[in-house]
């Protein structure tokens, strides 16, 4: 399947870290290019979007009591119960769950977030690579990354990304499992 050229309102919302309504209201500004379907629904140019969060990096710091997360589920409905999940948690949360890798690294860049979470279900050589650049990647930006995976590959995906120190999780990481993660990772002064 063919990736799509643009986005949903909501998904560039999400990906913009601004509500529905600032997304159309940038479109009526110009700020974003978009157009609507037959039925009514605006379709947000991807490009528009990269753009706009190209021009964003490092103009917004980040909240220091805010825990910021970045969560990659290729599956659509996976992504909205994890989205559900985390908002669940009752914290001053700004989570973005994104469906695509390269949205995995746009959202990540434009919300400086504290952690991300990738979703792995199986481990492959090209999914290895991904990974490693990606972990690469968050590190060079002191952005802890880490994996959730299933139950069926978990030992397989752990045992593989052990030697880059990646922590895996069962899917989806409760609230302590993910605290617990985060106070380890300060300790050993990974997170900054």
């Amino acid at each position: 399947m063919p990736e799509k050229a643009y986005y949903s309102t909501r998904t560039a919302a999400k990906l913009l870290n601004v509500s529905l309504g600032t997304v159309q209201k940038m479109v009526e500004r110009g700020e974003l290019g978009a157009w609507k379907t037959n039925g009514g629904h605006r379709r947000i140019h991807k490009e528009t979007v990269h753009n706009l969060l190209a021009t964003r990096v490092g103009s917004s710091p980040q909240a220091e009591h805010e825990l910021d997360l970045v969560v990659f589920h290729p599956n659509h409905q996976e992504a909205q119960r994890i989205h559900s999940q985390l908002s669940k948690w009752g914290l001053p949360l700004r989570a973005a769950v994104v469906e695509d890798v390269l949205d995995t690294v746009i959202a990540s860049v434009s919300s400086h977030p504290r952690v991300v979470l990738y979703y792995v279900d199986e481990l492959n050589d090209a999914e290895s690579a991904t990974i490693e650049k990606l972990q690469n990647f968050f590190s060079s930006l002191h952005v802890i990354f880490a994996v959730i995976t299933n139950r069926q590959a978990y030992d397989g995906v752990a045992d593989a990304l052990q030697h880059w120190g990646i922590m895996v999780f069962l899917k989806t990481p409760s609230l302590e499992e993910v605290k617990g993660f985060l106070r380890a990772q300060l300790m050993m002064g990974r997170a900054g």
